[in-house]
């Protein structure tokens, strides 16, 4: 049986007014913001796929992430509504490094870029804008005319990054999912790449960066709505250098490729039903955040940070602060909440991370599935990195511990510069000292949790 189809799409650039912020997000350390100018419209485009008559529902944005509280409202609302059960719903950012700071907590406005309050009252009012046309598109998109479609996959390649952190692979991957009539005609693509969106550079420009240029080469060749999904691109740095015509240049070869594809590869049936499950796993600190003793560890050293740096203009200053608080308050986080989810179509499964994975998940785990997996990150939510267990343990020994998220020979603290001083975490995600992650640390737990859902 066929399924049936409709994709829907809206501007989401922040212009001001209405927008009050225009703060842009993607890079630290100090105050960056749009004044007007767009290379590329930012867009969220929605994808819905009928199966029986349940919608599926796909929806992805030029967004640089999504904190977990605002992917909390967005779900709940579209659930609480009746208009697509919770399984049924796929939230999906493409990490450009040249759209609006989207939420206030991860990461934080004031320690990533020094925001007053009055600042970050604007970037919430710009974020809760921006929410509020993402859940009416959906509703837009689920009362379009449906069109009977059928599905099939097939993957090409495309360099276009290096790995930066230099312990892994480089991924080429290009996933194409195309969407036909059952007449034959194309309707809509699908296609991915796993490569981190800050090809054009740390300038105020907003732009949908190289994944918008390649959607748009293929939809004017063409003709139809094109979709961007990024892949496990944590360690995957664009090709330099990042200026936009790089933009545009690895845009081109991405699109050139996504057609190729689509003109001579060996796409495979991809047919319903459609089985969907999400679930959530906790990932631990290193330090456990529960205990009073680490909490006065932690005190003591945050402490001795701050006076130290004695510089608010320090970001790793600023992070302490709020740690300090956090510590006061009784607020310390103790763990990292990572959404996992997993649509399963005959002939193709697609697998969902949340946050920023490192490109040993879309390895490790193609190799160990047998048959067609399209690996997605920044799913849902993204509040952090998720490095393997060898780039957990190596710490400061590779590119400066930042995606380990901890240096100075210190793994009981937030590293200087690391991801957990952005998005504002007490400590390092736990790992192995030895080569084979042990139960309970990050890369055991992520991959036994992503191994249950695609073996069930």
């Amino acid at each position: 049986m066929a399924f049936e189809a409709a994709v829907g799409e809206h501007d989401i650039t922040p212009v001001f007014p209405p927008y009050p912020s225009l703060w842009m997000g993607g890079y630290g350390w100090g105050p960056r913001g749009n004044h007007g100018a767009v290379a590329r419209r930012l867009r969220a485009q929605c994808l819905v796929i009928w199966d029986d008559d349940v919608p599926k529902v796909l929806l992805r944005a030029d967004l640089i992430s999504v904190p977990r509280d605002v992917h909390q409202v967005i779900r709940g609302t579209l659930v609480d509504e009746g208009l697509v059960a919770n399984d049924d719903f796929l939230l999906a950012a493409s990490h450009t490094h040249s759209g609006p700071l989207y939420g206030d907590i991860r990461p934080s406005p004031f320690v990533m870029m020094n925001l007053n309050q009055d600042d970050i009252d604007a970037v919430n009012g710009t974020t809760w804008l921006i929410t509020d046309a993402l859940v009416q598109l959906v509703r837009d998109t689920l009362d379009l005319e449906r069109t009977g479609v059928t599905l099939s996959y097939a993957e090409g390649a495309a360099t276009i990054g290096s790995n930066r952190v230099g312990n892994g692979p480089v991924l080429d991957t290009v996933p194409v999912l195309r969407v036909d009539t059952t007449d034959g005609d194309l309707f809509a693509v699908l296609f991915g790449a796993a490569c981190h969106p800050v090809s054009r550079g740390k300038d105020e420009v907003f732009d949908g960066e190289f994944p918008a240029v390649a959607a748009e080469f293929v939809e004017n060749e063409l003709g139809v709505p094109a979709l961007f999904f990024q892949g496990a691109c944590g360690d995957q740095e664009a090709l330099d250098p990042h200026v936009p015509a790089t933009t545009d240049h690895l845009g081109t070869l991405l699109g050139q490729e996504v057609v190729d594809v689509l003109a001579g590869g060996e796409f495979a049936d991809v047919k319903g039903p459609v089985s969907t499950s999400l679930i959530e796993v906790d990932l631990p600190f290193q330090v456990d955040t529960a205990e009073q003793d680490v909490q006065d560890m932690l005190r003591a050293k945050y402490e001795a940070r701050r006076d130290a740096l004695n510089n608010p203009s320090d970001p790793n200053w600023r992070h302490a602060e709020v740690m300090l608080k956090l510590i006061v308050d009784g607020e310390l986080p103790t763990s990292m909440t990572m959404p996992i989810q997993r649509w399963r179509f005959g002939g193709l499964s697609i697998l969902a991370l949340a946050h920023e994975p490192l490109s040993a998940y879309h390895v490790n785990l193609r190799d160990e599935f047998d048959g067609n997996l399209w690996v997605m990150g920044y799913a849902n939510e993204c509040e952090g990195y998720i490095a393997d267990n060898d780039t957990l343990r190596s710490g400061g020994d590779l590119h400066g511990g930042y995606e380990a998220g901890w240096n100075e020979d210190d793994d009981t603290i937030a590293g200087f510069g690391c991801f957990t001083i952005s998005y504002a975490w007490p400590s390092p995600l736990k790992f192995s000292d030895g080569d084979t992650p042990e139960e309970g640390t990050t890369e055991r737990i992520v991959m036994d949790a992503a191994r249950g859902l695609l073996n069930t």
